[in-house]
């Protein structure tokens, strides 16, 4: 009689076991569902950080690129590339050829393809329009595609010299994965007026960009600190916030910190404060 009521309570423990295992894996599948979730979440909002942050670079490198050509500062430098000018018609062109393969630029950024100009009056004139638009063009092998049109708009109210700038750019980068990003912002030019080199040239950023990144998710950003743009440093943007929302996501601010040139910057969210490396 011993054994039967012992075989039977072995049975009913392993059983109640086996529940409680059930129990905890469930427990568990949910927890870890939940967890990448919220890993999927952060994934997307640091994507669209980093990819604001390469859009906003690439397109200064290229406005870099072009100033150093018109104002004739780099022209002749073994490493600028080929420079076509056409001044004859109304509308000037200028067409900077680096050639099929990638070209090692003096600012140490490796480009191919052209980058190409056109513009209605000088670039301190006030009302004149330059086009800027792109022909098999990529910078540090990251294709860039569309267009930005930049109009003089005058002095502001402490005599600095204003441009509008709209942006609507597309970069693939070398796995394939597509940034769009459309940008419209003040850009005020406030050191090195006074000297022909680029160099020392100093402008300060405002305005709001929307875009879709390379995982396919959409987001806004509003410059909530003025950027400072400082054309000598390699990665541009050396101080300013930038508050960005990406679709579904909490909002997160991004600051440059206060005039140094480094590669990174600090990303703040429901009370927390991370550092990010830029990408070239």
């Amino acid at each position: 009689m011993i054994k039967p009521i012992k075989r039977i309570s072995i049975l009913v423990r392993n059983s109640i076991i086996m529940k409680f295992t059930q129990i905890i894996f469930l427990i568990m599948l949910v927890l870890t569902i939940g967890s990448c979730k919220k890993q999927t979440t952060e994934d997307n909002d640091w994507t669209s950080m980093q990819d604001q942050n390469t859009a906003d670079m690439n397109s200064d490198l290229v406005l870099k690129e072009i100033e150093g050509a018109a104002n004739g500062s780099d022209l002749g430098k073994s490493s600028f590339p080929i420079v076509v000018l056409d001044t004859v018609a109304n509308t000037k062109t200028m067409t900077i050829d680096y050639g099929t393969a990638n070209y090692l630029c003096g600012d140490g950024h490796y480009r191919r393809g052209k980058i190409i100009v056109s513009w209605t009056g000088k670039y301190r004139e006030v009302g004149s329009v330059k086009a800027i638009s792109f022909d098999t063009f990529f910078q540090n092998d990251n294709k860039i595609e569309g267009s930005k049109t930049i109009t003089n708009i005058g002095v502001n109210d402490v005599n600095q010299l204003a441009f509008n700038v709209v942006s609507i750019i597309k970069i693939t980068n070398p796995s394939g994965e597509s940034i769009n990003w459309t940008s419209t912002r003040t850009r005020t030019w406030i050191q090195g007026v006074q000297t022909k080199s680029n160099l020392d040239d100093v402008y300060s950023i405002t305005g709001s960009t929307t875009g879709k990144n390379r995982k396919g998710k959409n987001y806004t950003s509003t410059i909530t600190t003025p950027l400072r743009v400082e054309i000598a440093c390699q990665w541009r943007i050396v101080s300013g916030t930038i508050e960005l929302i990406r679709e579904g996501g909490s909002p997160k601010t991004i600051d440059f910190g206060s005039g140094a040139c480094d590669a990174s910057f600090t990303v703040s969210s429901n009370g927390k404060t991370y550092t990010v490396v830029r990408r070239k």
